[in-house]
C-alpha cells in the first residue's frame, strides 16, 4: 500500500532543525505538591485525611498495607524521619518508613484544607514523601484530564464561556508538560506560583466540558509545545518574553511564540514616555477592556512610600535585583524621585531608579519592580506604569520694612528644598503580561471568536496539534497511541505527520477503525503527511502505531496530528 494511494502528501520542506533522537514524552498522568491552607509551604509534619470510601494505605518501603473504613479519621504525622499512622486514635504503624501512599475508591478529602471555602477533595491517589527536617510532600497523583479540571475554573473565570475556557486548557496542557527541574518529588504546584489547582469540589461542568473538547491538544511551535505563559490582563499590548525573563542576556535565544501583541491592530509598540502615558491615560479599545485592572491608579503619600521601600529594597536586594545593595543598616530619607529607565513594548518598566536625599538605587525587572512598589502588603498590578508627584514648595516668613514702619510678612522660597507629598502610578494591566490575556480570551470569546484564535492572536506563529510520539522496535509488541478530540463541524482540516528522516521499511498503524500499512521505499522526505479527516469521528480520535519491524530494530519514526486551516482555504 503506497502512501499516496491513501491521500498521503509529501511535505517537501528541508527541515530548519533536526528530528530530536526521541519525542518529548507526553504526561498522561501528573504528580501535584500540595500546599498549607496559606499556600505558604509545601512541607508538612502532619496531616489528617478521611473518605466516604474505604482508604488503602501502604508503606512503600516496607509493603505494609493498612484498609480504614469511610469516614474514619486518618491521622500521620512524622518524628525522626519515621511516619506514624492513626485511624480513629487506634495506631496502624509507628515506623513506616515511606513513602505512605493512600489510594481511596473515588476520593479523598485534606482534613482542615479548604480551597474556595469547601472542603478539599482529590481524586487519585495521596502520596507522603519525607523531606528534610522531619517534614513531608503532600502530593496528588492523577491523570492529566482530571488534573485540568481542577485547575481550568480556579485559573479563569467559567463566565469567560466555553471557546475562552478551550483556550486555559490547552495553555494549562501545555504548562503541565513543560519540562522542569524547579521540584523533586512531583511536576508542578497548586498555588499561582505554578497552576491554580483546587481539587474535585471545584470543578465545573461547562470548564470540564472545555477540558474535554480540547483533549491531546496543545500549542506547538516548529512541532514542539511551547512555554504557553498566561497572566489576568495585558493591558492592551502584551509584553516580549525576553524583556520579562530575560533582560540584559543576549545570549539567551528569544521566544518567537511569546512576542510582543497589539489588540489593535493600528497600535503601534510604546517606544516614549508621552506615548505610555497617552496609552495607560486612556482606555483605548482593546480585548483587556472588561477587566477591572485594564486601568488603575495607585497612591501614596510620601511617608508612607518611604515605609514600604526600606523594607521592599531590602528584601529584593537578597534576591539580587537591586544596585547598589541595600541591607537596611540605615533608614532611607526624603524620598525625591522614581524614574523609569527602560521599559518594553508594551511600555512596561524593567528598569527603574529610585532618589533619596541619602541614596539612589536601580531595580531590575519587572517582577523585582512590582515586588518594591508595593501598597498595603500587595505587589504592584503590573510593571505597566508611569509616575507621577505632587510636590510643596518650603516657606519661610520674613519681615520686610514698609514706608509706614509696620512690619509685614512676604514668603520666601527656598528653591532647592522642593518636598514631594505624593506619588502617583497610573498604569494598565494585571500580572507579567506575557502570553495569553486571560481577560481578553474571555471578550474574544463573546465576540465569537473560537479557541484556536484565541490562541493563535496571543501565541505567535503557533499550531495546534498533538505532541510528538516516537515509534520504536519493541519485542513485546507494545502499540504507540495517542488520543485528541476532534469537532468535525469545526470545518478543520487534520494532517497526520510523519518524521521519518532514518527512512524506516515500513509503517503499521490504524486512525480509529481503519487500518494502514504503506511501505515506506521509495520515500526520501523526512516529514511525510496524510490528510485524515475523512478518517475522524466526532469526538474523541485515537491513533495507534504499531511497534516497527525486527528489520528497524536501530530506527525510529516520530508521528503527530496538526489540526490546519479551515477545509477549502
Amino acid at each position: 500500500m503506497k502512501f499516496l494511494s491513501r491521500g498521503f502528501l509529501i511535505f517537501a520542506t528541508i527541515l530548519l532543525f533536526l528530528t530530536p533522537a526521541f519525542a518529548q514524552e507526553e504526561k498522561t498522568t501528573i504528580r501535584v505538591g500540595i500546599s498549607n491552607q496559606g499556600f505558604s509551604t509545601y512541607e508538612h509534619s502532619s496531616v489528617k485525611f478521611s473518605s466516604p470510601d474505604e482508604i488503602l494505605i501502604v508503606d512503600m518501603a516496607q509493603n505494609s498495607q493498612f484498609k480504614v473504613k469511610e469516614n474514619q479519621l486518618v491521622a500521620i504525622k512524622i518524628t525522626d524521619g519515621v511516619f506514624k499512622i492513626l485511624a480513629d486514635g487506634e495506631v496502624l504503624s509507628k515506623d513506616a518508613k515511606g513513602p505512605i501512599v493512600l489510594t481511596p475508591k473515588e476520593k479523598i478529602a485534606i482534613v482542615e484544607l479548604n480551597r474556595k471555602g469547601t472542603p478539599a477533595y482529590y481524586s487519585g491517589l495521596i502520596e507522603l514523601v519525607a523531606t528534610k527536617n522531619d517534614k513531608f510532600n503532600i502530593i496528588n497523583l492523577l491523570d492529566l484530564q482530571t488534573y485540568l479540571k481542577g485547575v481550568v475554573p480556579n485559573e479563569m473565570p467559567v463566565s469567560f464561556g466555553l471557546e475562552a475556557l478551550k483556550a486555559q486548557a490547552v495553555a494549562a496542557r501545555n504548562y503541565a508538560n513543560r519540562p522542569q527541574n524547579a521540584y523533586k518529588n512531583y511536576d508542578v504546584c497548586d498555588s499561582t506560583a505554578c497552576q491554580v489547582y483546587y481539587g474535585m469540589n471545584s470543578q465545573k461542568e461547562i470548564s470540564d466540558k472545555a477540558v474535554d473538547e480540547t483533549k491531546g491538544i496543545y500549542a506547538l511551535y516548529k512541532d514542539e509545545p511551547i512555554l504557553a505563559l498566561y497572566s489576568s490582563t495585558a493591558g492592551g499590548i502584551s509584553e516580549d518574553w525576553k524583556n520579562v525573563y530575560a533582560p540584559n542576556q543576549p545570549n539567551t535565544p528569544s521566544k518567537p511564540y511569546l512576542v510582543s501583541v497589539c489588540d489593535d491592530a493600528n497600535q503601534k509598540f510604546l517606544t516614549t514616555e508621552k506615548e505610555v502615558r497617552d496609552f495607560y491615560s486612556n482606555k483605548t479599545l482593546s480585548y483587556d477592556i472588561k477587566s477591572p485592572r485594564y486601568r488603575w491608579v495607585v497612591e501614596w503619600e510620601t511617608p508612607e512610600l518611604e515605609a514600604v521601600l526600606n523594607k521592599t529594597l531590602v528584601e529584593q536586594s537578597r534576591a539580587g535585583l537591586v544596585e547598589p545593595k541595600f541591607d537596611g543598616n540605615y533608614t532611607l530619607e526624603g524620598l525625591k524621585d522614581i524614574k523609569v529607565l527602560k521599559r518594553g513594548n508594551s511600555g512596561k518598566a524593567l528598569e527603574i531608579e529610585i532618589v533619596f536625599k541619602n541614596g539612589t538605587f536601580k531595580v531590575m525587572r519587572e517582577l523585582g519592580i512590582r515586588r518594591v512598589l508595593k501598597k498595603n502588603n500587595a505587589m504592584l498590578a503590573s510593571g505597566n506604569f508611569f509616575v507621577d508627584k505632587t510636590e510643596s514648595k518650603k516657606e519661610e516668613k520674613v519681615e520686610q520694612e514698609e514706608s509706614k514702619a509696620v512690619f509685614s510678612f512676604e514668603k520666601f522660597i527656598h528653591p532647592d528644598e522642593n518636598k514631594v507629598e505624593k506619588f502617583v502610578l497610573t498604569g494598565g494591566g494585571f500580572g507579567h503580561g506575557v502570553g495569553m490575556s486571560q481577560y481578553g480570551a474571555g471578550y474574544m470569546a463573546q465576540m465569537g471568536k473560537k479557541y484556536d484564535d484565541i490562541l493563535k492572536h496571543y501565541y505567535s506563529g503557533i499550531t495546534l496539534g498533538t505532541m510528538q510520539k516516537e515509534v520504536l522496535y519493541n519485542p513485546y509488541n507494545l502499540e504507540y497511541k495517542t488520543e485528541f478530540y476532534y469537532k468535525k463541524s469545526s470545518g478543520e482540516s487534520v494532517i497526520l505527520k510523519v518524521i521519518n528522516p532514518k527512512k524506516v521499511s515500513s509503517l503499521n498503524f490504524k486512525i480509529n477503525e481503519n487500518s494502514f500499512n504503506p511501505e515506506m521505499a521509495g520515500y526520501s522526505a523526512k516529514t511525510l503527511g496524510m490528510d485524515i479527516t475523512k478518517y475522524l469521528v466526532n469526538g474523541v480520535n485515537q491513533i495507534v502505531f504499531s511497534p516497527l519491524s525486527e528489520k528497524d530494530k536501530n530506527k525510529s519514526v516520530i508521528f503527530q496530528v496538526e489540526i490546519g486551516n479551515k477545509i477549502g482555504k
